[in-house]
């Protein structure tokens, strides 16, 4: 059955068992959620709105009871619950030759990474170009492979990037002399993803399959787009049922052409009629000069999750010198993307000015002094949106409260313990 067939009342389209599977129960549950925010979204009443939606969905309830070996409830006892790490994922991307390197700035990096993120991927060394030794020697599967395993041995979440980007230049060393020989083409890109498939089954949790299918097309152009459903077809069988398969694009949540939206909605809609596996959807989320209000974006998160799929933030940037704006506009997508029940993950594409593709966009400028925006960044993840209370217990000896998803420590008399929280209630008893 489609998810639509459960939830009649919304207008949804329908998609396939095995990508309902993929998607699990937190789709399922949070598409009634989704169908309430199709209306217009307010400049006035955004903000509140978003506040209330995340109390909603990125909190579930925890119930502390203590009592005593008899079984008898302890009132009055304090009891503390802190988060020590988010469910949702927060991400970044990361340079492979940071990650393994062993200079003064590099274990600034590593320790800035662990510190700030618990979601990562590989910046180039997945890429076409990387794998293939395009873009020089410092690019080696042996790192690359060193990098993901330092990423898995830290609990990272790791996103893949990409399979298929598919333009000639992202196609070296042999570019656009692909397109003389089209049979071997095709060839090269499945032999491409079977072999990337294999090299990162154990590490990745989900690839982005199609990089830019809208605005960077040539390969599309000589072989058609039907290629696209094979090449989802041909990853969903070299991966893990577990790994997730992406689209991703840019110029979808960001102010610039209506057109790419129209035409990355119709490539998303043409795969899931030819029943390809796609099972989420990628915002890049480059942003020049950053728009006033995050609404419009909101507008377009309520759009695409009409798909009933999990769409992440995947490449987050805002490309400006004037920092307050930068820090500001951070704040509030940041706030919006948390807030819409179809945002599974937010990832910024780079968090150092000495490692950033667009220097002003980083997090910490080169001599890893903090920006406003880091400073917004931990405000909200590691404040706002980070449990930490303090409470009694009650008659019944239990302390209720609403927890972010996530896991938490608590502590009750000489007891500390640990317990995640997910999207269901969760109980936890504690004998003193």
């Amino acid at each position: 059955m489609s998810i639509v067939e459960e939830y009649p009342g919304l207008t949804m389209i329908p998609i396939s068992e095995q990508t309902t599977n993929i998607c699990g129960r937190f789709i399922s549950a949070l598409l009634l959620l989704i169908g309430v925010m199709q209306g217009a979204v307010s400049e006035d009443t955004w903000r509140l709105e978003a506040q209330q939606r995340i109390e909603q969905i990125r909190k579930s309830d925890l119930t502390v009871r203590v009592t005593d070996v008899d079984g008898k409830p302890l009132s009055d006892m304090p009891v503390h619950v802190t988060m020590i790490r988010h469910a949702f994922p927060w991400g970044t991307c990361v340079k492979a030759q940071r990650i393994t390197g062993d200079s003064p700035d590099d274990a600034i990096y590593q320790e800035k990474v662990v510190e700030l993120f618990n979601c990562a991927v590989l910046e180039d060394a997945l890429k076409w170009n990387g794998w293939h030794g395009a873009y020089g020697p410092s690019f080696t599967r042996e790192n690359t492979e060193a990098a993901l395993k330092w990423l898995k041995e830290r609990a990272f979440r790791i996103r893949g990037h990409c399979l298929v980007w598919h333009g000639w230049e992202n196609l070296q060393p042999w570019g656009a002399t692909l397109a003389d020989d089209l049979p071997d083409l095709r060839r090269r890109i499945l032999e491409h993803i079977d072999e990337l498939s294999e090299f990162t089954r154990d590490y990745v949790d989900e690839w982005d399959v199609v990089n830019e299918p809208v605005n960077v097309n040539e390969v599309l152009t000589v072989l058609g787009e039907e290629v696209l459903a094979r090449w989802f077809h041909r990853a969903r069988a070299a991966l893990p049922d577990s790994c997730r398969l992406f689209i991703n694009e840019y110029n979808i949540v960001e102010p610039f052409s209506a057109g790419t939206r129209d035409a990355y909605e119709a490539i998303i809609q043409a795969l899931l009629d030819a029943k390809a596996p796609l099972e989420g959807i990628g915002f890049q989320s480059h942003f020049q000069l950053p728009p006033e209000s995050p609404v419009e974006a909101l507008q377009v998160f309520n759009r695409f999750a009409r798909f009933g799929l999990p769409i992440v933030v995947t490449e987050f940037d805002v490309n400006t010198k004037d920092e307050e704006r930068q820090a500001q506009f951070t704040r509030d997508f940041l706030t919006a993307a948390f807030s819409h029940p179809a945002c599974t993950g937010f990832v910024f594409w780079g968090f150092w000015e000495g490692a950033h593709w667009r220097p002003d966009s980083a997090l910490f400028r080169k001599d890893w002094s903090e920006k406003r925006n880091l400073a917004v960044y931990r405000d909200l993840v590691f404040k706002e949106w980070w449990t930490n209370e303090t409470g009694n217990t009650n008659a019944y000896g239990e302390f209720a409260l609403r927890a972010f998803k996530g896991m938490h420590t608590v502590i009750v008399g000489n007891q500390e313990k640990v317990v995640e929280i997910g999207d269901s209630a969760a109980k936890m008893e504690v004998i003193l």
